[in-house]
């Protein structure tokens, strides 16, 4: 019963993962935790550091929060790519290397995935068959494999002088 509500929960989560963002968005949100863990200070020393301590954490808040968007909401996945990107590069000059580089590199490699990442189409639905294993008629009692044949022959055009 046990092994049974696990295995449901794994599909359930790969389900969820794979119809999104999702390493894209991890990367985000772990490049927001390292810039942020860094200057992990109290206030009043962090606005004696200067503009570094506090863009750190304003950077940091914002990639964690662009992650999420990406995780929760996969349509926005190029506006949160694109900002992941650019808030990457300004990290790496206004807070100290960009969380001393591994930040802005997170950040640059999350934002490119999220920003080509694809949706995957669903896979076609089976046919359906009727009661007896026949298929299903078109309109007027044809069968569908019966009209695709005759639409494929080429239209016989006769020229009459």
């Amino acid at each position: 019963m046990l092994l049974r509500s696990f295995r449901s929960l794994r599909t359930a989560w790969r389900n969820w993962s794979r119809r999104r963002p999702f390493t894209g968005g991890l990367l985000m949100i772990l490049a927001g935790i390292e810039m942020g863990a860094l200057v992990a200070m109290p206030v009043e020393l962090m606005i004696h550091t200067g503009v570094a301590g506090v863009s750190s954490l304003v950077f940091s808040g914002m990639l964690i929060v662009l992650g999420s968007v990406t995780w929760f909401t996969p349509n926005q996945h190029v506006i949160t790519g694109s900002l992941a990107g650019f808030l990457g590069l300004g990290a790496l000059i206004l807070s100290n290397l960009g969380g001393l580089v591994i930040g802005t590199l997170l950040a640059l490699v999350g934002g490119g995935l999220a920003f080509s990442w694809r949706p995957v189409a669903r896979p076609p639905r089976k046919r359906r068959f009727g009661r007896k294993g026949t298929r299903r008629r078109g309109r007027g009692g044809e069968s569908s494999e019966g009209e695709a044949e005759t639409a494929s022959l080429p239209a016989s055009t006769t020229a009459e002088d």
